[in-house]
Order: C-alpha cells, then structure tokens, then sequence
C-alpha cells in the first residue's frame, strides 16, 4: 500500500508559494501535486518551491509530473525551484538527468533567495 501523499501550503505571499510534499509519489497520487502544484501557478506568483524533504518515494510518474510542472511554469514565466530533496528522490532525479533541466536548491531558504537563477 503506498504512503498517503500530502500537499500543504507553507508560505503563499502573492510573489511566493512553497508547497511542502510529503509521502510517497507514485501513479495513484501524482494528481495531488498536480492539482496543486496547477493551482499555484494560477493564482500569478512569480517562484513556486516545492519543498520535497519529506518526499521520500518518487516513481517515472512522479518525475513526469516534476517536468509538466516545470514546463507549466516556465510558459507562465514562473521560476519553479525544487529544495532539500530526500536522498532517495535525489538520486532518481540525477539519474534520469532532471538536475539538468529542474533548479534544485538545497535548502527552502536558499530558493526563495532572490535573484531567480
């Protein structure tokens, strides 16, 4: 059975807004980040961090929605910035080369550092 998946917003300030993911994100949950991650870019913020230090499974559906967020933002001119993965996440997503494409950050603090980059 996997974990529960949970979304939470930390910090949402109209220029800013951290999500914190945690659980396990796999095919049967990878619609709450979505959703979640679609409604943040909607309300117009110009950063969208997702905090993953409590994400701590991520399968081929869960990057897919990693990079559909990335391009949601980026067409909107979002900065979408990825901070404190969890070992395992990180791994995932330097092996199929994600940290290429996603701006990972190592801590909350640090991507919500201005200037976008």
């Amino acid at each position: 059975m996997t974990e529960q998946l949970t979304v939470t917003v930390g910090k949402a300030d109209g220029r800013d807004t951290v999500l914190t993911v945690s659980g396990e994100l796999d095919r049967d949950v990878t619609h709450v980040l979505e959703e979640a991650g679609e409604a943040a870019l909607a309300s117009g913020v110009e950063r969208l961090v997702l905090d993953l230090r409590g994400l701590t499974f991520c399968d081929s559906s869960g990057l897919r929605i990693l990079v559909q967020l990335h391009r949601l933002a980026e067409d909107r001119g979002v900065s979408l910035r990825l901070a404190e993965l969890h070992p395992s996440v990180s791994t995932v997503v330097e092996v199929v080369n994600l940290d290429r494409m996603l701006a990972l950050y190592p801590t909350v603090a640090a991507a919500l550092l201005r200037p976008a980059g």
